[in-house]
């Protein structure tokens, strides 16, 4: 049911993964894209082998984007569920220790978290957290299956962010999009909101959303 309503739909697609950070992510896109036309998104945090086909039943045939929460517990699980998705841009937000006793090391949680690139439609973009040490396994696996590769952060290679104020309950960002000065604020308090924020921003372009 999920790979027939894929199929039916027209719809800009974008899958989010990552160690941590994935639901903060997604729910930025989803607040992006709604004011840009109809949007659907996973609900919560179903990200699993259950939660992603069934996200995708529920997508109504008329939306003009859609946002999709990948995760991971073992190797093998991300790649099967891209294919499922096949989203046209792969956003990962970051790569962490997360789930460490079923990969040898971190490298191999990056090589899993790059598995959200098998799906991705010809000419597909994969917006990559520039900042952490994996990034050039995520980077190489992009360039590999000849997709485009977006980085944010502070070393990001498109977005890079160059200021980060918290005030009260508020994150001011203050970033560089494609060399372009940008500034956003978020109704809530974190460093790690404005990364996520960042790479929202970053899919969203990457989509051809505003």
């Amino acid at each position: 049911l999920g790979r027939a309503a894929r199929s039916r739909v027209n719809a800009q697609i974008v899958a989010v993964t990552g160690s941590v950070g994935k639901t903060g992510a997604k729910e930025s896109l989803h607040h992006i894209l709604a004011e840009q036309g109809k949007t659907h998104a996973s609900v919560g945090s179903f990200n699993n082998h259950w939660g992603v086909p069934l996200s995708l039943a529920r997508m109504p045939r008329d939306v003009k984007f859609a946002i999709f929460e990948l995760g991971m517990n073992h190797p093998g699980e991300l790649g099967p569920l891209s294919r499922m998705v096949r989203p046209h841009v792969a956003l990962i937000t970051t790569v962490a220790a997360a789930h460490l006793e079923a990969f040898e090391n971190v490298d191999g949680i990056a090589v899993e978290k790059a598995a959200v690139m098998e799906g991705l439609e010809t000419g597909g973009t994969a917006v990559i957290n520039s900042d952490i040490e994996t990034a050039g396994i995520l980077r190489q696996t992009a360039e590999a299956g000849t997709h485009a590769a977006v980085g944010f952060g502070e070393h990001g290679t498109d977005y890079v962010l160059t200021d980060v104020q918290i005030i009260g309950d508020t994150t001011i960002v203050q970033a560089e999009a494609h060399e372009q000065p940008l500034l956003f604020k978020i109704a809530t308090a974190g460093r790690h909101f404005a990364m996520n924020g960042l790479g929202a921003l970053a899919a969203c372009e990457a989509l051809g959303a505003d």
